[in-house]
């Protein structure tokens, strides 16, 4: 018996021009594909499936097992190609044009792909990279993926894309000719440094180097030291101290310690009635969640002598099911975003599904008369935390990270609150005994 509903379905999406959705799968890829001609499905999983070839086997990268690539056509959205640094690859184009070869789309959906398969590579091995400059990530994928398009080329020949093209003038040709400009810009310079340090250490040294960075035991204000020994630690050849002197102004990132030097309390030693600070309404309007920045709201205090107690934030977890094994970190700053104290959160504290207010206690520490409370979740597609605002905003949210200024977030006020309680002693109405 045919199912007539279900047919009716079928015949009103396609008069809407919605189209299926269809998968493609090679050993080590599975690409899902909606609005795309499956010829550019099917090349975008050879890609992507010599990519991690090269990467395990040349490069000795702990990669995926299986590499997910979900392509969409959406003319409601923006070009785009992103990965969540773990195993998924999402491209999203506009119109059929946008994967023709870079001639006539300007786009480059070859080196693309391999520049992402270039971040995954790194960011399986060094899961907290905060101390990395926006430059040195994207430096790092734009070498990995020229190199990796030169191996693809050298595999795959001309014949690769659907409508062929010389795609070898988009790796190591194009990298070595923004070197060679007058002034190449700061990710160009990037990958020229993570050229340089493959040449010290070998295609098969540099995982090592990444493994023993992601163990290193950094200090935020001042990665470099702690990034230097991992470094020196891995290779015996000198050549390497010089490459750092000259790589870390340009790849690592120092969050500049506050000049308040904040005290700290037990519990025991404060009233234990805090008081909470807010600027939001307690009404979620939306909520959001931001790749490479975070969440900040700036408050103020009468006085001194108030203790930080608590941060409380209205959201909740999205992506796989079970809690990333990582901490987000919350961060306590001056007016300024400079560093006052840092606190690692597990990612457990967020369920899944509708938003709730998260209590998140840290040790009493000491705030200064104004102050800005950060956090950041280092969210990915498939792993973070949507935080909630309300449509009124004060001029007090902004969207950055500890040990940079953020910029003003002017569609509400995060939902983010503090608690604050006072030392016993300073009760003016209970002589100290």
């Amino acid at each position: 018996m045919k199912c007539w509903r279900c047919i009716l379905i079928v015949l009103i999406a396609a008069d809407a021009g919605l189209a299926a959705e269809s998968v493609h799968r090679t050993d080590h890829v599975v690409v899902t594909y909606e609005g795309i001609e499956q010829p550019y499905a099917e090349a975008m999983a050879r890609v992507a499936e010599a990519a991690r070839d090269i990467a395990v086997q040349q490069f000795g990268f702990n990669m995926p097992e299986v590499i997910k690539i979900n392509a969409t056509l959406n003319t409601k959205q923006p070009v785009r190609l992103f990965t969540d640094g773990h195993d998924s690859l999402t491209l999203n184009v506009k119109t059929a044009e946008n994967l023709r070869k870079p001639s006539d789309s300007g786009i480059f959906n070859i080196y693309g792909i391999c520049h992402e398969v270039g971040h995954v590579a790194m960011y399986r091995l060094i899961h907290d990279r905060l101390w990395m400059t926006p430059a040195a990530a994207e430096g790092w994928a734009h070498y990995l993926g020229s190199r990796i398009v030169d191996e693809v080329y050298a595999r795959e020949k001309e014949d690769l894309w659907p409508d062929k093209y010389d795609y070898l003038a988009d790796g190591m040709a194009r990298l070595n000719e923004q070197l060679a400009r007058p002034k190449p810009s700061d990710t160009a310079k990037a990958a020229g440094l993570w050229k340089e340090l493959v040449q010290i250490v070998g295609d098969d040294g540099i995982a090592a180097v990444f493994t023993a960075w992601s163990k290193a035991d950094v200090d935020a204000t001042d990665p470099g030291a702690a990034l230097r020994a991992a470094l020196l630690a891995t290779n015996s050849d000198s050549r390497l101290a010089q490459w750092w002197n000259e790589a870390e102004p340009l790849l690592v990132f120092k969050r500049p310690r506050s000049g308040f030097v904040a005290r700290t309390a037990k519990a025991a030693e404060l009233f234990g009635q805090p008081l909470e600070l807010a600027h939001d309404d307690g009404r979620q309007t939306s909520k959001s969640s931001i790749a490479g920045s975070g969440h900040a709201v700036r408050f103020e205090t009468l006085g001194d002598n108030w203790y930080l107690t608590a941060v409380r934030l209205y959201g909740s977890r999205y992506g796989h099911r079970a809690p990333p094994r990582e901490d987000f970190q919350v961060w306590l700053c001056d007016k300024d975003f400079k560093v006052i104290a840092d606190f690692a959160m597990p990612y457990s504290r967020f369920r899944r599904g509708g938003p709730r207010w998260v209590n998140l206690p840290v040790e009493p520490t000491n705030v200064p008369s104004e102050f800005i409370i950060c956090v950041g979740f280092n969210p990915t597609r498939t792993k973070g935390v949507y935080v909630g605002y309300d449509g009124s905003p004060s001029g007090n949210s902004f969207v950055g990270l500890a040990g940079k200024e953020g910029r003003a977030f002017q569609k509400g006020d995060w939902m983010i609150r503090v608690k604050l309680d006072q030392l016993k002693t300073a009760d003016a109405l209970r002589p100290v005994e």
